[in-house]
């Protein structure tokens, strides 16, 4: 719990700039840094991932995990669940609605968000990704250099503590934080899982700092035709308020 914590806490308190307010190098701008990571996964129309998933209530000190198949189609595609458990956690974003169904009920039906953390890593349109990150209030219009974990990243955004922002890693233009509101994702372990196309095997979601889900990969593939009626919210959620 202890490493957890302290986990949560390097997080919260991301990022001090490193360099002082003069004598800056030259920085590139957040176009062109949002368009050359947009180009990092310009390959990925589509994936099927098996992940591990463990979720930690940090306040009550309770773990559970299990196996889920994750669905994604650029650009505003997203569908996971148990394997061979309907309905037990089904979560379905097909731009702009979420439908979230745990144990069999509807527990969200609206608008969302919550998923820009997996569009990030899918090909996508560089001015569109732009205009969804401001929605979500980070300033694109500012960038600064800070350092994460011992590398050197752009902050796309405020520089104050707690401040929507967007890391991305200097280098190899891969996102490392995204934050806003009361989310926080962490992406790390990349991998190349097929030639010159990487992605992260660990992703950690962070609410309000109490609950947090860790996301581990454990079989990736790219660019596989989809099914695009299992993404179809209305007909989904009709099938379970017909179970009710």
């Amino acid at each position: 719990m202890a490493k957890r914590s302290n986990f949560l806490i390097a997080l919260s308190l991301i990022i001090i700039p490193i360099l002082p307010s003069t004598g800056l190098p030259y920085v590139l701008p957040s176009s062109q840094i949002i368009a050359i990571m947009t180009n990092k996964f310009a390959n990925i129309k589509t994936l099927r991932i098996i992940q591990h998933t463990k979720i930690k209530d940090l306040n009550q000190e309770k773990e559970k995990a299990f196996g889920e198949i994750v669905s994604l189609g650029s650009p505003y595609l997203y569908r996971s669940e148990i394997p061979g458990q309907p309905g037990k956690r089904l979560i379905i974003h097909n731009s702009p609605k979420t439908l979230r169904i745990i144990n069999g009920r509807i527990t969200y039906d609206g608008e969302s968000y919550d998923f820009i953390y997996r569009f990030l890593l899918l090909a996508h349109d560089p001015e569109r990704l732009s205009e969804m990150l401001k929605e979500v209030g980070i300033s694109i219009d500012k960038v600064f250099l800070t350092r994460f974990e011992g590398k050197i990243a752009y902050l796309i955004g405020e520089k104050e503590e707690g401040s929507a922002r967007l890391l991305v890693d200097k280098e190899q233009f891969f996102p490392i934080i995204l934050k806003y509101g009361d989310y926080l994702f962490h992406f790390s372990d990349y991998f190349e899982f097929m030639e010159h196309t990487w992605y992260p095997f660990q992703i950690v979601y962070s609410y309000k700092g109490d609950i947090t889900e860790e996301y581990t990969v454990k079989d990736i593939k790219a660019n596989l035709p989809i099914d695009v009626s299992l993404f179809d919210i209305p007909q989904i959620r009709a099938k379970f308020e017909k179970s009710k």
